[in-house]
């Protein structure tokens, strides 16, 4: 995945091979902003990122750490970058990245900020994946979309407004769907994207289907980041038993979202 050498910079390279030595967490949080900075001076064609421990990094050497979505966020100054989880063809994303619980439908209480997020997930469908006119389903933020607001109205005071101006410029979104069976067979053969509104709406659903080879997309970046979607693992380090599926399919998905976005640019 490198394009240049890089003996040159050996010295600017930190190990964190040893989880257990004391800098770890502040190498590995270093990596981040050693790998972007790079990646922007044309070293690499993308950036393969593995799990941190977020906790000792939050309690270590940054309190205000949310993960590595929203660091390359904040380095690229980008407002609306997108968690795009990859398995084959199937293909999850989230309106909402690391955030607690009770503040989503904060967060989802902007029209703008919704329309711009799924705009962007759109984009991404066509130019880094390919897909020419993405067929995308959005999930409702309420236990059964809000039963016609007898459960919520998120669902009729911000989702469908967005959705019908979307429809009106061409992108084809339907929805918004209960949750709880959006995820049919005939739906993951129909869609090229299904749209969830916070963080575990989606893993869970997500991590039962890739069983740990899936890919963690951050989207919507000038640079291209992806990792594989499992954690640290520590009780299985050095047994010789974890399973790389997922890294590989990272490599790939690298290679792939490179090509295509090469071919757009020489166009």
């Amino acid at each position: 995945m490198i394009n240049n050498n890089l003996n040159n910079f050996k010295k600017n390279c930190v190990n964190i091979y040893n989880y257990k030595a004391k800098n770890n967490e502040e190498n590995a949080y270093k990596a981040l902003i050693h790998s972007y900075n790079l990646s922007k001076k044309g070293y690499f064609i993308g950036i393969l990122t593995l799990p941190l421990n977020k906790e000792k990094i939050i309690k270590k050497i940054n309190s205000k750490f949310i993960g590595q979505t929203e660091i390359y966020q904040k380095l690229d100054n980008k407002k609306y970058p997108n968690m795009l989880f990859i398995k084959n063809n199937l293909i999850f994303a989230t309106l909402t990245t690391h955030i607690r619980l009770k503040d989503i439908t904060k967060h989802l209480s902007s029209k703008k900020y919704i329309y711009n997020k799924i705009f962007h997930i759109n984009k991404t469908l066509i130019n880094d994946f390919g897909i020419k006119n993405p067929k995308i389903i959005i999930a409702g933020i309420n236990p059964h979309a809000g039963e016609n607001n007898c459960i919520g109205n998120e669902e009729t005071i911000f989702l469908k407004p967005v959705i019908k101006k979307l429809i009106e410029n061409n992108i084809n979104i339907y929805g918004p769907y209960s949750g709880d069976s959006v995820l049919t067979k005939k739906n993951m053969k129909n869609y090229n994207c299904f749209i969830f509104n916070y963080h575990d709406q989606a893993l869970i659903p997500f991590k039962m289907i890739s069983n740990n080879t899936g890919i963690n997309y951050t989207s919507g970046l000038s640079i291209i980041r992806v990792s594989p979607d499992h954690g640290t693992a520590y009780d299985i380090v050095g047994k010789k038993i974890g399973n790389i599926k997922g890294l590989i399919n990272c490599v790939n998905l690298i290679k792939k979202i490179y090509k295509n976005r090469k071919k757009i640019a020489n166009s």
